[in-house]
């Protein structure tokens, strides 16, 4: 993709590059249910491993139902995603990708890149004072001085 928008930006031919560019327009659920079938990794153990209500879950994968991107980040720490194919996944569910000038998105790679779980993510996220994924923990933030007496 990169090669093909610096051709068009030095002016080259529209359908040279079109006719060259690798394109994969798949939408979330086809290129999930392939991912996972390279793996060979059963549905039901990347539903269970992402900690997601087991139906939304479902519903994503069959492509019914639109997930946020911390949904999207859980099945991707389901799925067992390295950093490249989890921001794929993110985009091809419509969100932005893993930013790499957003601590909370650096965080959430270096949980992914380390193999943690999405559980492991969430507490390393609330050690560095950011949102969880999963709700239910509200960020750890560091108290605030207190004011000392002046006598």
């Amino acid at each position: 993709m990169e090669d093909s928008l610096h051709e068009l930006m030095r002016g080259a031919d529209l359908d040279k590059v079109l006719s060259r560019a690798p394109l994969d327009e798949r939408g979330l659920a086809p290129w999930a249910s392939e991912r996972m079938a390279a793996e060979d990794m059963p549905r039901n153990e990347a539903i269970h491993r992402s900690r997601l209500n087991q139906t939304f879950a479902y519903q994503i994968l069959a492509g019914t139902r639109h997930a946020s991107r911390d949904k999207l980040i859980q099945l991707a720490f389901g799925m067992r995603l390295d950093i490249p194919d989890t921001s794929e996944l993110l985009e091809r569910g419509g969100v932005c990708r893993l930013r790499p000038d957003c601590r909370r998105d650096l965080i959430v790679a270096y949980a992914l890149h380390h193999g943690m779980g999405v559980e492991q993510c969430d507490d390393l996220l609330w050690e560095h004072g950011e949102r969880t994924i999963m709700p239910g923990k509200p960020p750890r933030r560091q108290p605030l001085a207190r004011p000392t007496a002046v006598i």
